[in-house]
């Protein structure tokens, strides 16, 4: 597997199969993640990258994948690569596919639900924590491999 340079074949493998966390959201709040996996460059990504205060990565759901509703500090924003999904912002609700470009504004739940047959990947752009001491916003609480 590549380090540093991903051609499609291989971002889409860069985890082991879909994984299942329950995370911890910033208001103290429990969300999941469910048929999901990621290449990133926050905490546990890509080598040396997490010492910036930006996030950028690739995330996958395979069919019925589900991000459960949350929100961040910081914005957040999402280009889509493949497949289809539910996506809500606020109160804004829409199915998106390939070339969609979607925002979340910070403190803004948001939700994401796979409703195609095939992966949904989208590249997502943002901010880490506001505070570089925070260890309990979007910190992973449990996770189990997931590939059904």
């Amino acid at each position: 597997m590549s380090k540093y340079i991903f051609h499609e074949d291989e971002w889409k493998q860069y985890e082991d199969g879909y994984t299942t966390a329950t995370m911890l959201g910033i208001h103290g709040e429990k969300y999941g993640q469910i048929k999901h996996r990621m290449l990133n460059s926050g905490p546990g990504g890509m080598p040396g990258s997490s010492t910036y205060g930006s996030y950028l990565g690739v995330n996958t759901f395979g069919p019925g994948g589900i991000y459960e509703s949350h929100a961040h500090e910081t914005p957040m924003f999402y280009y889509v690569l493949e497949g289809r999904a539910l996506m809500r912002v606020g109160d804004e609700e829409k199915i998106v596919s390939k070339g969609a470009w979607v925002y979340t504004p910070p403190q803004v739940d948001h939700y994401t639900e796979n409703i195609g047959e095939t992966d949904f990947a989208y590249i997502i752009f943002g901010g880490e924590p506001l505070d570089p001491n925070n260890t309990t916003a979007h910190s992973e609480i449990e996770r189990h491999e997931d590939n059904t």
